[in-house]
Formats: structure tokens, C-alpha cells, sequence
């Protein structure tokens, strides 16, 4: 006997040959549908034999959302930690109700399921930060409707939030320049996690853009592939400027390089990445690139009431857009002082 394809949103849409979006509000009951396109949506829903998955009073009953967090996210400078907390005050306001569970590290390698999953008590999952691609196939069947934040996955059909990490590179690395920078170094472990990589890849880009060719030597690991801390490793000849893939790792690098004897930026500027950071120095004012986070869980969290509604729903990939925010620690060098270029 063959088998009955379910009908998604997407088939009505393509019926109707309007927006998904359009579709979803109108079987939610959200505003932005007039009445008489959404008595034709439902309508036309109904004839596919499309199944509505909500109780009598129009809510899905389940609104519990397991939110997920590696341990090696998870510390005294912990960003996601961050995160967490300012979801969880929106999840409130939209009577969410947000369930924490930090992956130990043994349970990500030998894929052992969150106990949030084992005692069913959500059906929709937020993953904070990039995890192992085999533990998100071990995610993936337990059939969970799952979004990842501040990273995304070619393999996998998942909805992401994420930030504009290649452009953030490019334009802070198009700040130092401006600023009279052209020896800059970036510290960071691309191999780490893909928000790290596309920070890297922004500013190859900008640089190669100018002409200026990358050296092994222009780039400083901060972590080890697992997201453990190195110990930062100066340069034997220091650039003009060093553009760190988190203000984490940027205050680290100041205190060495205080305790070297350079001063930021006297000597040397220094940059960061996020606007976040525990690790402050005292009396240091750092140049970053602030990530928006309000807005990147605005978006998660849209995508959580529309899965609600219907889990067949899909969005796709949400990009938030950052900018640069200048401070002391990258004013511009005294004259004369950035001539040690790479193209001599």
C-alpha cells in the first residue's frame, strides 16, 4: 500500500502560490491576514486533508523548550551562559517555558540524549553554540523540532539564527586598516567552531581585498580544537594591531601583553568580537564588534511560535547584522608608526 504524503504548510502555500509565512499566521490566528484569505487558507488546508495540531483554544499544548549548551561553552566567561539568561527572560514574557541542560563532554562524544528528551518533557529543542555533528544526527532522530543558535549545518533540514560573522571580520578588519593598521594578526582557532571560521574568512578577505598576503605567522591559536584555552603565544616580531575572534581571548591577549611590556594601543592595537566579556580589564576600553543578540533571539524565538503552531514549519537560516564599536583601544597609531607593512 503506498503511503499517504503528510500535507505542510509548503504544499498549501504552493496551492495558493503565496508565502509560507502568510500561511502560518493565518492558521495560527496572527495578525497580517486579512479574514477572507485566511477562510480560503484554511479552507484549502482542510481539502489537502492537512492536520491542524492545535488544542480548542488555538495553542499548542506542549510550549516547554529544552535549550542545550556544551560544557566547554560553559565557565566563568561563558557568552552562551549570557545568552541563556536574556532568552529566558523573553521566553517568560511569551509564556515560554525555557529548560536548561549543559552536554558534558563524555555524553557529546558517546551521543548519550539530553535527560530533558528521556523524560519527554519538550518537544522543541534550542542548541546554544556548535556542537558535534554526530550528536546533532543523535538530536535529529528523536524527530524534536530543533533550532541552533549562533551557528549553522549544511546537513541538517534545522532552522539557525546566527550573526553576520564573515561580514563582522571583513568590516573590523576594514576598521583597523582605516584607523592606519596593515600588520594585523588574528587570534582565534578557526578550526574550533564556524563563527570563529567565518570571523577568520571576513578578515582574509578584507585583506586580501587590499593586496596583502596572509603569513602562517598572522595567526595565533587561542584555544585547542576542543574549545579548551592555550596559553597565547606572542609573535616574535609584533604586527601593528591584533584582531581577536572574542573579547574573551582580546583581554587575555592585553594582560600578556602588558605583562610583556607592550601598551594598547602605544604599542600595539587590539580588537575583539561580541561585546561580551567577564575577563574585563580595568581601565581598558575595547574596540569590538557587538554581536546583537536581542535581536537573534527575537528571531529564534519567532520561529518557536510558528513551529507550535505546526512543526512542519521552516524558516531556513535568519542572518542579524552587528556593528563596530570603536574604542581606545584601537585609536589611530602616531604618525609614522604603522610602516611595518607586509608589502614593505
Amino acid at each position: 500500500m503506498a503511503q499517504i504524503k503528510k500535507v505542510t504548510m509548503k504544499d498549501i502555500a504552493q496551492e495558493l502560490d503565496i508565502s509560507i509565512v502568510t500561511v502560518s499566521k493565518a492558521l495560527a490566528g496572527k495578525e497580517g491576514v486579512g479574514d477572507r484569505l485566511r477562510e480560503v487558507i484554511i479552507d484549502k488546508a482542510k481539502e489537502l486533508g492537512y492536520i491542524f495540531k492545535k488544542n480548542e483554544d488555538g495553542e499548542n499544548v506542549n510550549r516547554n523548550v529544552g535549550i542545550l549548551i556544551a560544557q566547554r561553552f560553559v565557565g566563568d566567561d561563558s557568552f552562551y551562559l549570557s545568552v541563556y539568561q536574556k532568552m529566558l527572560v523573553e521566553m517568560t514574557k511569551r509564556g515560554i517555558v525555557g529548560i536548561l541542560e549543559v552536554i558534558i563532554e563524555n555524553d557529546e562524544k558517546n551521543k548519550v540524549l539530553p535527560t530533558l528528551l528521556s523524560i519527554n518533557k519538550v518537544d522543541h529543542i534550542i542548541v546554544l553554540g556548535e556542537v558535534s555533528r554526530d550528536y546533532l544526527q543523535a538530536l535529529e532522530a528523536t524527530g524534536k523540532n530543533i533550532v541552533f543558535f549562533d551557528f549553522e549545518n549544511e546537513d541538517f533540514e534545522f532552522d539557525s539564527v546566527v550573526g553576520d560573522n564573515i561580514n563582522g571580520g571583513y568590516l573590523m578588519t576594514r576598521h583597523l586598516m582605516k584607523q592606519g593598521y596593515t600588520d594585523i594578526t588574528f587570534v582565534g582557532n578557526y578550526r574550533c567552531t564556524r563563527s570563529i571560521l567565518d570571523r577568520y574568512l571576513g578578515y582574509r578577505k578584507y585583506m586580501l581585498m587590499k593586496g596583502i598576503d596572509i603569513r602562517e605567522e598572522d595567526h595565533i591559536d587561542d584555544r585547542d580544537d576542543e574549545g579548551n584555552d592555550l596559553e597565547l603565544v606572542l609573535p616574535d616580531k609584533m604586527p601593528d594591531a591584533f584582531f581577536c575572534n572574542c573579547d574573551v581571548a582580546a583581554y587575555r591577549l592585553i594582560e600578556k601583553l602588558n605583562k610583556a611590556g607592550y601598551k594598547v594601543p602605544e604599542d600595539v592595537a587590539v580588537a575583539g568580537y561580541d561585546d561580551y566579556a567577564s575577563n574585563k580589564i580595568e581601565g581598558v576600553e575595547l574596540t569590538t564588534y557587538r554581536v546583537n543578540i536581542e535581536e537573534m533571539i527575537y528571531y529564534a524565538l519567532n520561529i518557536l511560535e510558528q513551529k507550535f503552531q505546526n512543526p512542519d514549519y521552516r524558516y531556513g537560516t535568519v542572518i542579524s547584522y552587528g556593528r563596530v564599536i570603536a574604542r581606545e583601544s584601537t585609536k589611530p597609531p602616531a604618525a609614522g608608526k604603522a610602516n611595518n607593512s607586509k608589502n614593505g
